[in-house]
């Protein structure tokens, strides 16, 4: 009797179940009936529980479908960002980039007034465990907001000549129509099977994998544009990692004449595609304390045997062709650096370079553009042999002061060559110098920059040693810097040949060096144009003169002060640093002291800043410069030293403002306001700049 009551209610508790059910309805006809009240239920709760815990134990002794499988990783990734920039200047010149084409005729893109954006596609994919590849692809700089009519295409005249007249949309050339070249193109291969080897890379590359002294990063524009081969491997056992790659040269600047023969007078048919620097590293690292560096690199521009019969313009009608081109060298060089780094305690560092050079451009194939090209080369014009050294020692924070002491010792030969060296964003000194960095190569690249940008010079030849204290107090809330450097030059000589006047018996030997048309000066760099073509001071590139006795010191004060709330939120700082440079060149030694330069060149820069918020971020600063430069460029006329005195002030305010969105986007402005004035002893000479505002605004979005 028990049981038939119990299943009586299991069925009656299943049928309310059922009428209580979300989405069950059952209906009639269309009009309801009026509402009843629910009658009554048949259970108490503890038996609505018992109830429901048997229907759970019901539906969990269901068999369960199988898990949905794992989505499948990704094989490949996109990447895109959008860059624009604009610059604002009140002059007529059009474009957006500030220092453009670095040849003298200019190009038809940098100016001061204009804006203009840029596309880039990142493509990353993984083949396999071991195995990815990738590229990017970015549209070219140039193509202004205000040429949206712009097809690229080159105006012609009525006779189908290159007109270069800006009428129509077919004026300005393929890089004003934005289009899309290819970059960062490169295949890696992981842990291969070859025993020590780490990976294979076939594409591009930064060139950060060596050194500023002999194959150096390439600058910012050119980013993954260099490609090659390279290996890269370690041997723990050996406590040895190592490198190795052949890195096809860039048709322009890496060789001789700053190409590799594709605008040679002496080169009939040029053959660049298989021009290389061939480039090695062997890293040893001796425990935490020391690791030894060795870093060789040599470079070949060859150009195919015109007495080979089979070479294209050969004149050679007695052999017999084969189907096979000999080649010879055009231009070759090497240069080599060998590296000791050592921490003998948390508080000393010493490190010490030395480096070895050779260059030797064939004077059969290579044009004497240093006569041709205003003085310009990348390399002496002449068979050479240079070397480079450079100590350091660095002891920080000594005995818990806060005085922090750094010591350099530099000797860079005047014969020194690096092609293939670093041209920008890198320093290889601890000196301030003249300028905001310096380079061991004549490759110097101040070109497709913003006036926002620091300049770079190079150091051949610079022989000399820097003191540098530093001395940070209230834990780091005030720092006090100062600078002592003495320089002599190892390019002092007299006589030497150069383009802008030697002896005829050098001359006659055919073995130039470069002056870069302007040798002299302090380098105006906020109004320098490429090519220093209206003399703003010494070419940065600059290095040899043909008569030289030169003796430069350079002091430097520092103090940074910061100040207010926490390490991250709402902290300023502010900044006074005050150089003075004195540059001495008797020049000519014979001429008593007509032509002696000497040069006191003085310069202060106040800034300060405010961080709002991670985000947020204002600055303003002002600069002063103050250069008394008596005879400070010239020559020799008529047997006359014409030597004017020039005496320069500038002065510059600016503000600048940065916003970092979340993510990966951001915005910066920076407005300045110049004055200039520049009185020489020849009345001509005389030249003022009168309330010049730029100001340059970028906005990136990446995603």
């Amino acid at each position: 009797m028990l049981v038939s009551a119990t299943m009586r209610l299991r069925s009656l508790g299943f049928l309310v179940l059922l009428v209580a059910a979300p989405g069950v309805a059952f209906a009639q006809d269309a009009t309801p009936p009026p509402a009843e009240p629910p009658p009554p239920t048949p259970l108490t709760p503890e038996q609505q529980a018992w109830v429901d815990a048997r229907i759970d134990e019901r539906l969990a002794a269901q068999p369960k479908p199988p898990p949905a499988p794992p989505a499948p990783e990704p094989r490949y990734k996109l990447g895109f960002d959008v860059f624009m920039k604009g610059l604002y200047q009140n002059d007529q010149s059009n474009g957006s980039v500030w220092l453009g084409n670095p040849h003298p005729e200019g190009d038809n893109y940098s100016g001061s007034n204009g804006v203009a954006g840029v596309l880039g596609i990142r493509i990353d994919g993984r083949v396999n465990r071991s195995i990815s590849a990738g590229a990017r692809l970015e549209t070219r700089f140039g193509q202004l907001f205000a040429d949206f009519y712009e097809n690229g295409d080159l105006a012609v005249d009525g006779e189908g000549r290159p007109s270069g007249v800006n009428a129509t949309g077919e004026s300005l050339g393929m890089n004003h129509a934005a289009y899309a070249q290819l970059r960062g193109l490169y295949i890696d291969w992981d842990a291969p099977p070859v025993p020590t080897v780490t990976k294979l890379r076939a594409g591009s590359s930064d060139l950060a994998l060596w050194n500023p002294w002999t194959v150096g990063k390439i600058r910012f524009i050119d980013r993954d544009n260099a490609k090659g081969f390279f290996v890269l491997g370690d041997v723990p056992t050996l406590h040895l990692d190592y490198n190795a790659a052949r890195v096809a040269l860039p048709k322009l600047y890496a060789s001789a004449g700053f190409n590799t023969g594709i605008s040679d007078k002496l080169v009939e048919n040029p053959f660049w595609a298989r021009d290389a620097v061939y480039v090695g590293k062997l890293h040893l690292r001796a425990g935490d304390a020391a690791d030894v560096t060795l870093i060789a690199a040599y470079l070949l521009d060859e150009e195919a045997d015109l007495d080979d019969p089979d070479a294209l313009g050969s004149t050679n009608l007695i052999d017999e062709k084969d189907g096979v081109v000999t080649t010879i060298p055009r231009y070759s060089s090497w240069n080599s650096t060998l590296e000791f780094d050592w921490r003998p305690s948390d508080a000393w560092h010493v490190n010490v370079l030395g480096g070895g050079s050779r260059s030797r451009p064939d004077l059969g194939l290579v044009f004497n553009s240093i006569d041709g090209n205003q003085g310009l080369s990348p390399v002496p014009l002449k068979t050479v042999n240079g070397y480079a050294l450079r100590a350091r020692i660095e002891g920080h924070d000594l005995g818990g002061s806060g005085l922090t002491l750094r010591a350099e010792y530099f000797n860079i030969g005047a014969d020194w060559v690096a092609t293939m060296g670093a041209r920008r964003e890198d320093d290889v000194l601890l000196t301030e110098g003249f300028l905001d960095g310096q380079l061991a190569t004549l490759n110097i690249a101040n070109e497709f920059m913003d006036f926002s940008e620091p300049f770079y010079e190079t150091v051949i030849g610079w022989h000399g040693a820097t003191l540098r204290p530093l001395l940070s107090l209230a834990d780091g809330a005030l720092e006090l810097e100062a600078e002592g450097t003495a320089i002599t030059y190892n390019t002092n000589a007299q006589d030497r040949c150069t383009s802008a006047g030697a002896a005829p018996a050098c001359q006659a030997t055919g073995g130039q060096y470069p002056d870069f048309l302007f040798p002299d000066g302090m380098t105006d760099t906020d109004f320098f144009t490429f090519a220093n073509t209206n003399d703003r001071g010494r070419d940065p590139r600059a290095a040899y003169r043909s008569d030289q006795n030169r003796f430069t010191v350079i002091g430097m004060a520092r103090a940074q002060l910061s100040f207010g709330g926490s390490a991250r939120h709402e902290r300023g700082d502010a900044e006074l640093r005050v150089k003075l440079i004195h540059d001495q060149d008797q020049r000519d030694t014979k001429i008593e002291g007509a032509d002696d330069y000497d040069g006191k060149l003085y310069t202060a820069v106040a800034r300060a800043g405010w961080k709002f918020s991670d985000a947020f971020s204002m600055g303003a600063g002002v600069k002063l410069d103050y250069w008394d430069e008596a005879h400070r460029s010239g020559a020799v006329v008529a047997g006359e030293p014409r030597y004017p005195d020039y005496l320069t002030r500038k002065a510059k305010i600016w503000f600048e403002a940065r916003y970092q969105f979340p993510e990966s986007a951001s915005f910066s402005y920076r407005i300045e306001l110049l004055e200039k004035d520049l009185d020489a002893s020849d009345d001509a000479l005389d030249f003022s700049y009168r309330h010049v505002v730029r100001s340059i605004a970028m906005l990136y979005a990446g995603f």
